[in-house]
C-alpha cells in the first residue's frame, strides 16, 4: 500500500464518498461542450452561455455526488462564488483544452497564468492533467513524462492530489494500435504511477473493436487493475450512458474505484435549450443516471485499500513542510 500524505489524504476524502469511491462529474469541457450546445455554429457559443451550462448542470447534480471537476475558464471559480458545489469537492484542471484542433495537440499545453499553487489556493481538492500518451512514440512520451514529473512535483510541494488523465493515440499503424491497445493504456498507467500521479483517470483499456467481448473486456481492466498499486477510475470518453454502465460495471468488479463522468451523463441536457424543460431533465433523467452509476460504484475497490496516511505522532506536525516560499 502506497503512503499518501496527510494533506493528500484529506482531500481524497473530501472528493470521495464515505466508503472511498469516487462519483465524480466531469463538466471542465471547452470545445466538445460548444459542439453540444451548438452544433451548427459552435464558434457563436458565448462565454456567458458556457458558464450558464456549467453553474446549472453542477448546481443540479452536485448533491449526489463526491466530486466535481472543473475548468478555471467558465466553472470552478463561479460553481464556489454561486454556491453551486453543495457538499461536493472539487477538481480542477491544468491544460488548455483546444480538443478541436486538428491534428491533435499531442504535446499538452498547460493553461497560460495557471498553476497547481493557485489550484491549491483557491480550495480545490485535486489537480487534473488530461495529456494523450502512447509509450511507443519515443519523440513525444518522454516530453509527456517531463511535464507529468513537473505536474507531481508541483503537487507534492502543495499537498494535493494529483488526478492523471493519459488518453491513447494511435501513430501510423493502425492494425499495430488496436493489437497492442491493452498494453499501452497500461503502460501509461504504469508511468504515470511512476512520475508521482496519485489517481488515474483512465479510458475503458480495450480497443472499440473489441468491447463485445466479454472474456477479453474482464481480462483488460483486470489487468489494468493488477499492473498499477494506485487507485484508477474510468472516464466516459464520449460514450452513450448506457455503454458506460457496461463499461464501469466491468471496470468495477476489476477493482476500479469509481467514476469520472462528463458528456455520457449530460450530453442530452446540452442539447434541451436553457430553462424549465433543461431543469426537469437534470433533476429527474440526470440524477436517475447518477444514482445508477452509484449502484455500479460501489462493487469497486476503495481508494483507502491502496492509499494510506503517514503514521501520525503527536509531534508530527513540527516536521510537516508549510506552503513553499512562505
Amino acid at each position: 500500500m502506497r503512503e499518501v500524505s496527510i494533506g493528500k489524504y484529506r482531500a481524497l476524502q473530501r472528493v470521495s464518498t464515505s466508503d472511498g469511491h469516487f462519483i465524480i462529474l466531469a463538466i471542465d469541457h471547452h470545445d466538445a461542450l460548444r459542439r453540444v450546445l451548438n452544433p451548427a455554429a459552435p464558434e457563436q457559443v458565448t462565454d456567458e452561455a458556457m458558464v450558464a451550462f456549467k453553474a446549472q448542470v453542477v448546481h443540479a447534480l452536485s448533491p449526489i455526488v463526491s466530486g466535481v471537476l472543473l475548468d478555471p475558464i467558465y466553472g470552478a471559480a463561479q460553481a464556489i462564488s454561486g454556491n453551486h458545489l453543495s457538499g461536493a469537492g472539487l477538481l480542477v484542471e491544468m491544460e488548455k483544452a483546444g480538443y478541436a484542433m486538428q491534428p491533435l495537440p499531442l504535446l499538452t499545453e498547460l493553461l497560460p497564468s495557471w498553476e497547481v499553487s493557485q489550484i491549491k489556493r483557491m480550495g480545490a481538492d485535486g489537480v487534473k492533467l488530461f495529456y494523450y500518451y502512447n509509450s511507443a512514440d519515443k519523440e513525444r512520451a518522454p516530453q509527456q513524462d517531463a511535464l507529468l514529473q513537473r505536474i507531481a512535483n508541483d503537487c507534492l510541494a502543495y499537498d494535493i492530489p494529483f488526478y492523471a488523465e493519459p488518453i491513447l493515440y494511435p501513430l501510423e499503424d493502425a492494425a499495430d494500435h488496436e493489437i497492442h491497445y491493452t498494453e499501452r493504456v497500461i503502460a501509461a498507467a504504469t508511468r504515470a504511477e511512476a512520475l508521482g500521479a496519485d489517481i488515474l483517470k483512465m479510458e475503458f483499456p480495450l480497443a472499440k473493436a473489441h468491447w463485445s467481448d466479454a472474456r477479453a473486456a474482464d481480462d483488460a481492466c483486470a489487468a489494468l487493475h493488477h499492473a498499477t498499486s494506485l487507485p484508477w477510475v474510468v472516464l466516459s470518453a464520449g460514450v452513450d450512458f448506457e455503454t458506460f454502465c457496461g463499461q464501469v460495471e466491468i471496470a468495477c468488479r476489476a477493482g476500479a474505484s469509481g467514476v469520472i463522468v462528463g458528456r455520457a451523463l449530460w450530453d442530452e441536457a446540452a442539447a434541451i435549450p436553457q430553462g424549465q424543460a433543461r431543469e426537469e431533465w437534470l433533476q429527474t433523467t440526470g440524477r436517475e443516471r447518477l444514482q445508477r452509476l452509484s449502484r455500479l460504484v460501489q462493487q469497486g475497490q476503495s481508494w483507502r485499500e491502496r492509499l494510506a496516511p503517514p503514521i501520525i505522532s503527536t509531534d508530527w506536525y513540527q516536521t510537516y513542510p508549510g506552503i513553499p516560499g512562505s
